[in-house]
């Protein structure tokens, strides 16, 4: 009954959300608990404890991109950390440019396509990463296309973007009778981070905030976003939930919806 569903919304005793100061908290406390894992060469592994392994690119990446975007929103952070963090994907594109001239026959992967957009963000380009993902990115997956666009986008490279958006829209379908948009994303990467349907539809939609934000593509792809959430209050996982609020508010913020 009603009442009993009301009491099951209100186990929890607080409520961060409505709470400015528990939010400011959390903040304070994840941004201390992310500099203690840092390890001594900058990057950060999946592990606290850099003897327990080594720095891992897509931590790393992750949590570069979570320290920008708090600076960008007024949350006072250690830069030096971040600084850090960018520095050492810095060192890791250039080894991986350098195995790549050094046998053709190897590509650029999706990989370097995450750590080459979440540099562009950050002001770093490299011309040489950027002709290799160009040239291998047949063979990418459309999550990776996404964060291409992403990359591009910051640097104000405007050819390929154009180039890389034509590509992302040979994977879009679009329901009328709905009014949805989504990727068809190829389920052969299904197990692997690239392969994630919607943290690919997700990216796709914090892209076109940037560059079209008022399409008819983004809003019905907002709708699809929302009608595929599997559970009441998340999709699937933290790391995808998150991604799909930090992709809605974009598209909110940049169409003027949120007013």
């Amino acid at each position: 009954n009603s009442k009993e569903r009301a009491m099951g919304w209100q186990q929890w005793k607080i409520n961060p959300v409505f709470d400015s100061k528990e939010v400011d908290n959390m903040t304070r406390i994840g941004l201390e608990r992310l500099y203690s894992m840092q390890n001594s060469d900058g990057g950060w592994g999946w592990f606290f404890d850099s003897s327990y392994g080594s720095s891992y690119a897509h931590t790393t990446t992750t949590v570069v991109h979570g320290l920008r975007i708090a600076k960008l929103n007024d949350v006072a952070i250690v830069q030096s950390s971040l600084d850090r963090g960018i520095k050492w994907l810095e060192n890791y594109q250039a080894v991986r440019i350098a195995k790549i001239q050094e046998r053709p026959e190897r590509r650029a992967d999706n990989t370097d396509a995450l750590v080459y957009k979440i540099l562009a963000e950050n002001g770093k380009e490299s011309s040489e990463m950027r002709k290799f993902l160009m040239r291998d990115k047949s063979s990418l997956s459309v999550y990776s296309l996404c964060l291409m666009g992403m990359g591009f986008h910051a640097l104000k490279l405007e050819n390929e973007l154009k180039e890389v958006m034509e590509n992302i829209d040979q994977y879009l379908e679009q329901d009328e009778e709905n009014q949805t948009a989504w990727l068809n994303v190829d389920n052969g990467y299904w197990w692997y981070w690239y392969g994630n349907q919607i943290e690919a539809n997700a990216l796709y939609l914090s892209l076109l905030a940037k560059v079209s934000p008022k399409s008819q593509k983004a809003s019905r792809l907002v709708k699809y976003v929302l009608n595929n959430r599997k559970n009441a209050t998340y999709w699937n996982s933290t790391r995808d939930t998150a991604m799909c609020i930090e992709a809605i508010a974009e598209y909110w913020k940049a169409s003027g919806e949120m007013a």
